[in-house]
């Protein structure tokens, strides 16, 4: 647990930001635990001065991150993009990313989970990595999940999970976006079903669905806050996660029923998004999995 309230000297984060608030509830520093699908792993509010703040990237947890007061900067993938009060950040694991707050005086939420199924659920909510018009941060809620991370039972466990899904539920809802097109959907689908083709690119997306190369791209862009190859390595991803954690296939089987015809290349491809290799991530996923 980590807690910090307001006081007359200046609080400093890891990067030097001055933060003049601070209030926060974390799980201790362990694998998620067992009998939950996601787990609750941190709840923080802050009032900070201009900087990069704190942790840069994580590999094993997805994020939201809300502005309620100043601006702020959100780097991911090299790119950055402003964002501020009535807008959230997405961060996913295999995405990584950089934070800095860029007004004299900042106001910050955000809240981190965990655990086998976690980057699963924001993927089916059909969630991505970037910045989208949500409306003020679900402040009641956040309180209560930060409450609820007290409470080390696995009751606590239990109930500061459910308060996780329900959160990443109500983002999906909040979140407004357009009307998606056909052509998104089709690509989409397209996407779901034929990964294990190592030939599949923007150029044979862009034929099946007779539509220019560039502009499919800047739509699924404009429509999804990603680029295709983006959304096609996560597509990817869940599917490497789930064969590892679920089956006993070697890993070049793995490879070849991902999209992959290179089993080196798919190893670096693997710890480049996960920081893990193969084996490492069977062992990681099998152990996080709660037992029967």
């Amino acid at each position: 647990m980590v807690e910090d309230k307001a006081s007359k000297t200046p609080l400093l984060s890891e990067d030097g930001v001055k933060m003049l608030k601070r209030e926060s509830m974390e799980r201790p520093r362990e694998n998620p635990p067992g009998g939950v699908p996601i787990a609750l792993r941190t709840v923080f509010h802050a009032v900070l001065g201009r900087g990069r703040f704190w942790q840069s990237w994580s590999k094993r947890f997805v994020m939201a991150k809300w502005i309620v007061k100043g601006h702020a900067v959100m780097g991911l993938d090299g790119v950055r993009t402003p964002f501020g009060p009535g807008e959230v950040a997405i961060y996913l694991p295999s995405n990584p990313h950089q934070f800095w707050a860029t007004d004299e005086v900042n106001e910050i939420w955000w809240f981190t989970a965990d655990g086998p199924m976690a980057e699963q659920l924001v993927f089916d909510l059909d969630l991505h990595a970037g910045i989208f018009s949500c409306g003020e941060p679900p402040v009641d809620l956040l309180g209560q999940m930060m409450e609820s991370l007290r409470d080390h039972s696995i009751q606590g466990h239990r109930k500061s999970s459910l308060l996780a899904i329900r959160a990443w539920y109500q983002l999906a809802e909040a979140i407004q976006a357009p009307a998606i097109p056909s052509e998104i959907v089709r690509a989409k689908h397209i996407m779901q079903q034929e990964y294990a083709n190592p030939d599949l690119s923007v150029e044979i997306l862009a034929q099946k669905l007779h539509y220019h190369r560039g502009s499919l791209s800047r739509l699924f862009h404009k429509h999804t806050g990603t680029t295709i190859i983006q959304y096609l390595s996560e597509v990817r991803l869940q599917a490497v996660r789930s064969m590892l954690q679920h089956t006993d296939s070697k890993i070049v089987d793995v490879a070849k029923k991902c999209g992959f015809r290179d089993v080196t290349y798919f190893c670096s491809w693997l710890r480049r998004h996960t920081g893990s290799t193969p084996k490492n991530l069977r062992y990681k996923t099998r152990s996080a999995q709660p037992a029967d």
